[in-house]
């Protein structure tokens, strides 16, 4: 589990690089500014996140190709993988364009929504190329691949400094354009990433033996079947946390940012179980497509321990030095404060979000992604998110109201996951006795 789950945790944080590399020069523009990347950042990728999660039905499906030996399948899989993305790009970008009216209706304050909507104008072209690259890692990733994928983060990561570095600032020869210039950082980097693992993925596609012989129903409709599902959920999972963002922003910049920054850290923390919950999807699909439901099983028991357990110590470090993390992001003595109070809540929850992100993926890796939906749209969407809204503006706890909603969605999703993969394991391991 280790041997695959370590390169793709590394890889995720990379990913999680970008933002704390814009974090940390907007936070030298100031509270505006870092508030309104952070809210259109949210916008963007909550957005993403659903284009991405069309595609998790890849690493599922392809994994247990792989692990049966049919290579040519699993190449099949990720070139209809390709027609997916393609197919939800260009909805994605047009939702974009609404940005305006939503932050409008949410009652945003103006000074960091029109920081946000500058933002998006240019943000919004890393659509494509950043879903294409999405559906390209789950492939490799499913196949054991991860070495590509590494070097096509680590490329990303020095282009986003540099260009950061210059454009955000007009340093080294470039323009100073501010918030269009991270924008434009981001766009860039998602082109380089997909040029980077565009070669290998031709190389083993090619390997494969697969040849294309005109688009294949059953293939699509089973990409369909499982990810759109799990797109549903990871966008249920990840809109609570951008309503959460944009209720905060009601508050006006100090919160905004405070929340950004404690935002932040949690999702750094957030990549390693993350990074583990694709290795147990591809593990756990790789144990059945073996027809090894022992492996199967193990890999998913595996997982939840590493992951539950890394996010206990991250728990134990927020809370000890909070001051410390926040401090490496702003001076500011209002949103430090504020801050600390948020990374308390943001440390109870650590548990739960590791429980379930990992169980997200062992289950899938099982074939499923319907239940996963079902748990986090009662957990987050009837439960959590509610509860925080009501909490923060009329139960009297103000900003901090919003994060215990956070803390009451995971936990119960992580609960519910729980059980549900106790069940399918139970039954695994009862078919071959």
């Amino acid at each position: 589990m280790w041997t695959l789950a370590a390169p793709i945790a590394l890889m995720q944080l990379g990913m999680m690089a970008y933002g704390v590399v814009d974090t940390l020069f907007m936070g030298a523009l100031g509270p505006t500014e870092l508030g309104g990347v952070g809210l259109g950042g949210s916008t963007f990728f909550t957005l993403m996140i659903f284009g991405m999660g069309t595609l998790l039905g890849v690493d599922s499906l392809s994994s247990r190709a792989h692990g049966a030996g049919r290579e040519d399948d699993s190449a099949a899989i990720y070139l209809h993988s390709l027609v997916i993305a393609f197919g939800v790009a260009l909805p994605l970008f047009l939702l974009v364009n609404l940005a305006d009216r939503f932050y409008a209706f949410m009652g945003v304050d103006s000074a960091v929504a029109a920081v946000a909507l500058e933002y998006l104008s240019t943000l919004r072209w890393m659509t494509l190329p950043f879903l294409l690259f999405a559906a390209s890692r789950q492939y490799l990733q499913s196949l054991s691949v991860t070495r590509p994928m590494l070097a096509a983060i680590f490329a990303g990561n020095v282009v986003n400094i540099v260009l950061n570095y210059g454009l955000v600032f007009g340093r080294l020869g470039f323009p100073k354009l501010g918030v269009m210039g991270c924008a434009l950082a981001s766009v860039t980097n998602s082109v380089v990433m997909l040029g980077v693992v565009v070669f290998p993925v031709i190389d083993r596609v090619r390997d494969s033996g697969y040849r294309f012989d005109g688009l294949r129903k059953p293939v699509l409709w089973d990409l369909i079947r499982l990810g759109l599902p799990a797109g549903l959920q990871m966008l249920v999972e990840v809109s609570m946390f951008s309503l959460v963002t944009t209720f905060m922003s009601r508050y006006g910049p100090i919160p905004t940012a405070a929340h950004q920054i404690t935002m932040t850290l949690v999702s750094v923390t957030f990549m390693i179980p993350l990074g583990v919950s694709f290795a147990a999807a591809v593990r756990v699909g790789q144990g059945l497509g073996k027809e090894d439901p022992v492996s199967a099983v193990r890999s998913g028991r595996t997982a939840l321990f590493m992951g539950v357990g890394f996010m206990a110590l991250t728990a134990l470090v927020f809370w000890t030095v909070p001051g410390f993390l926040l401090g490496l992001f702003t001076q500011d003595p209002e949103v430090l404060a504020l801050g600390v109070s948020f990374l308390f809540v943001g440390g109870l929850f650590q548990i739960f979000d590791g429980m379930q992100i990992v169980l997200n993926g062992s289950i899938r890796g099982l074939g499923e992604t319907k239940i996963q939906l079902i748990a986090h749209l009662i957990g987050f969407g009837a439960i959590g998110l509610p509860l925080g809204v009501w909490l923060s503006f009329r139960g009297g706890f103000g900003p901090l109201g919003l994060w215990y909603g956070l803390l009451t969605g995971l936990t119960l999703t992580g609960v519910s996951l729980f059980f549900v993969w106790r069940s399918r394991a139970k039954r695994l391991l009862s078919d071959i006795e």
